[in-house]
């Protein structure tokens, strides 16, 4: 009986593995097919460096961002590619859970795909990835792979995916002097900056200090928990040199809903590459 029974232990814990080395293969597999996607469709930008000149003809705090970041006289990447660490959390009363991620860029045609994992004593390992690719936004997480902790699809997916994508060009902000970028006055300490990609616009406000830097990105963004546009902002906390440029290395964000503030995300960027 005993020889059964362990037996059987032993054929349910095989599956149980062989399930997960399953589930694990398929998830990673499906992620790197988007990445091979997202790198195959990039091209190189059709304005080949920054000049003086392209700073020029810009507002006041937005010549001072970008000559604060240094980006005269450098190429816009066709690729972008940044490792993160910080902690993230689903809700105002969840705990916060800790996590290092992965993020590709496209900057021609726009493009992201942002894959983490948590890791934790206490908890199975949840695996996460965030993604706006050709056009359509998505976001999947799951525990072990295979069990789903988070899934979001639909139309209003796409043009939250790029209003991320525009948020996060404070880490490539060459290419916010690209065709498909417009950058408008609203006075001496703020500018409004706007994306196209497919029929879709996303447009927000950058606030600039006296230095230069960014100090603040608001807009009015899709949230999937209460199903409409709520104001979203990401404060910066710090600066750093990044792949030779002056850049923002941590922040956070936060929805400024009806019944208060909810900030849901800290994190640093560890590294930063640009691919021509």
């Amino acid at each position: 009986m005993l020889r059964t029974i362990l037996w059987i232990v032993t054929v349910v814990v095989l599956i149980g593995a062989g399930f997960l080395v399953l589930s694990y293969a398929k998830l990673f597999g499906d992620i790197g097919a988007d990445v091979t996607r997202l790198v195959a469709s990039a091209a190189p930008s059709p304005v080949p460096v920054v000049t003086d000149a392209m700073i020029d003809a810009l507002p006041p705090p937005a010549q001072r961002y970008f000559r604060a970041a240094g980006v005269i006289g450098q190429p816009i990447p066709r690729l972008v590619r940044l490792k993160q660490k910080g902690r993230i959390r689903g809700g105002a009363d969840a705990g916060w859970m800790t996590f290092e991620a992965d993020e590709t860029y496209s900057v021609n045609p726009p493009g992201f795909i942002w894959q983490a994992y948590f890791p934790s004593p206490l908890t199975p390992m949840v695996l996460g990835r965030d993604e706006y690719l050709e056009g359509s936004g998505s976001i999947v997480m799951k525990m072990l792979a295979a069990l789903p902790v988070a899934e979001e699809h639909g139309a209003e997916m796409g043009p939250a995916g790029l209003m991320r994508y525009l948020n996060e060009m404070m880490w490539f902000p060459a290419a916010m002097l690209g065709p498909n970028i417009r950058i408008a006055a609203i006075d001496d300490n703020s500018f409004r900056l706007s994306i196209v990609d497919r029929g879709m616009t996303a447009e927000a406000t950058l606030f600039v200090d006296e230095a230069g830097r960014v100090t603040n990105f608001r807009a009015q963004r899709f949230n999937s928990a209460t199903r409409r546009l709520e104001t979203w902002e990401t404060p910066i906390t710090g600066y750093g040199t990044l792949a030779r440029l002056q850049l923002p290395v941590s922040g956070w964000a936060v929805w400024k809903l009806a019944d208060g503030d909810f900030a849901y995300i800290e994190l640093e960027v560890t590294e930063l590459t640009y691919e021509n």
